[in-house]
C-alpha cells in the first residue's frame, strides 16, 4: 500500500525538521509500498528557506502554498501520485510502525464502505499554565476520538488518512470559508459520511502533537473563537446536524439570575437576586467536586479556568448565530453519531437533575434565612 503523506505548514521549520526527521525514519522502516512526504508551505524569508532545507534533507517534496490551511492541503491532494493519503499537521512526530497500523486498518475487517481512517493523537512537552487548563475542556476531545469510537462521522485533519478517489469525489476541502483554518476538517471529513463511506479507527497509529502550538492565551482564544464561529458555517452546509439539545448550564444560569434580578427590581426585594448567585456559586463547587472524583485533583484556578475557555467557545457560537439573525445556538447542537447521543443523553439527565436539586437546595435556604431575619 503507497502513502501520499500531504503536510501543510507556515513559520514552523524547527517543527517541521522534527516531523520530517520522524516521517523519514517511519519510511525507511516501512517495507509494504512507497511513501511521498509532501511540505505544503506558506513562509517567507529565512523560515521558508529552512523548511527547504529540511525537505531535502529528509528527501520530501517541497510545494509553495496559499496562505491558507484549506488551500494547501487541496493542493497536496492533486499533487499526490498515491491512493492513500495521510495528512499529518507540521508540529507532531510520528511513532514508528504508524504506517503498518493504517495498512491493518484498510485491510476493512468489519467489511463496510471504507473510505478513510483515523489515528491516535497524543500531546506531549511541558504541561503549562495554559495546557492544565485546556485539557479539561471538550477542544482537545477529537484528538483522542481513535481511541473513544471504531468508527467516526467527522475527524480532526491531523493524523488522518482517506483515499485519493474519494476525496476527489466529493470535492476535497471547502476553500470559502471564513479564517485561514478550522473548521474545513469537520466539514470534509463529514462529507465523505454523507457520501455513504465509513471512517474507521486506528487506535494504533500515533502521532506525538506538540503543546507548543496551544500553550498561551492567544493560541487557546484564537481557536475558541474559530471553532465556536465555524460551528454557523458548518451547520448551514449541513442543517441535518443541527439538534434540538438542553441549553448549556450557563445558559439557563444567565436566564435564571436574570429572572430574578428582575424579580428583586420589582419587588425591591434582594432576596431574589441572593437565590439566583448563590445557586450558581452552589453550582460551580458541585462541578468542581464532580470533575475531581472523575479526572482526579486540580487546582480550582485550573479549573475553572477551563470553564472559562470552554464558554468562550460557546459565547463565539452564540454570537456567531446572532449574527446570521439565528437564536439556534441557544437550544440547538450538533449532534454527529449515534455515540455521542448514547453516552450524551444520561450526562444532560444528569446535569438537568443537578441545577433543579440545587436549586430547590438554595431556595429552600434563602427563604429559611429570611423567615427568620423577618
Amino acid at each position: 500500500m503507497n502513502f501520499s503523506i500531504v503536510t501543510p505548514t507556515w513559520n514552523r521549520s524547527e517543527l517541521v525538521d522534527a516531523l520530517l526527521k520522524s516521517l523519514f525514519d517511519e519510511r525507511q522502516r516501512y517495507s509494504q509500498g512507497e511513501v511521498e512526504v509532501l511540505i505544503v508551505d506558506s513562509s517567507t524569508g529565512e523560515e521558508r528557506d529552512n523548511i527547504i532545507a529540511s525537505c531535502q534533507k529528509y528527501e520530501a517534496q517541497y510545494i509553495a502554498g496559499d496562505d491558507s490551511v484549506r488551500k494547501k492541503r487541496n493542493k497536496g491532494i492533486k499533487s499526490a501520485k498515491y491512493d492513500h493519503i495521510l495528512f499529518i499537521d507540521s508540529d507532531v512526530t510520528v511513532e514508528m510502525g504508524i504506517l503498518d497500523e493504517y495498512v491493518e486498518a484498510y485491510k476493512n475487517p468489519y467489511n463496510v464502505k471504507l473510505g478513510g481512517v483515523l489515528g491516535y493523537t497524543e500531546f506531549t512537552g511541558k504541561r503549562t499554565f495554559w495546557w492544565k487548563m485546556l485539557e479539561r475542556t471538550s477542544l482537545v476531545n477529537s484528538f483522542s476520538f481513535a481511541r473513544d469510537y471504531p468508527f467516526h462521522s467527522w475527524t480532526i485533519g491531523n493524523n488522518v488518512s482517506f483515499k485519493k478517489s474519494v476525496l476527489e469525489e466529493i470535492g476535497m476541502f471547502e476553500e470559502n470559508f471564513p479564517f485561514k483554518l478550522g473548521g474545513d476538517d469537520l466539514d470534509m471529513t463529514y462529507r465523505v459520511t454523507k457520501a455513504g463511506y465509513m471512517i474507521s479507527s486506528a487506535p494504533n497509529a500515533v502521532t506525538y502533537h506538540s503543546r507548543k502550538t496551544w500553550n498561551n492565551y492567544k493560541a487557546v482564544h484564537d481557536r475558541a473563537k474559530r471553532w465556536g464561529t465555524m460551528e454557523n458555517f458548518i451547520v448551514e452546509r449541513h442543517p441535518e446536524l443541527y439538534k434540538r439539545v438542553i441549553p448549556k448550564n450557563y445558559l439557563i444560569e444567565m436566564f435564571v439570575l436574570l429572572a430574578l434580578s428582575v424579580l428583586s427590581i420589582i419587588t425591591q426585594n434582594w432576596i431574589p437576586f441572593f437565590i439566583g448567585t448563590t445557586w450558581i456559586v452552589l453550582n460551580w463547587i458541585i462541578d468542581y467536586v464532580i470533575d475531581i472524583k472523575k479526572s482526579g485533583f486540580c487546582s480550582p484556578i485550573y479549573f475553572y479556568g477551563a470553564q472559562l475557555i470552554q464558554m468562550q467557545y460557546e459565547i463565539y457560537r452564540v454570537i456567531g448565530s446572532f449574527k446570521k439573525k439565528s437564536i439556534g445556538a441557544l437550544y440547538k447542537g450538533i449532534i454527529f453519531n449515534r455515540f455521542q447521543i448514547k453516552y450524551g443523553m444520561a450526562g444532560e439527565a444528569f446535569r438537568i437533575k443537578k441545577l433543579i436539586w440545587s436549586f430547590l437546595i438554595v431556595f429552600s435556604s434563602w427563604m429559611i434565612v429570611y423567615r427568620v431575619m423577618k
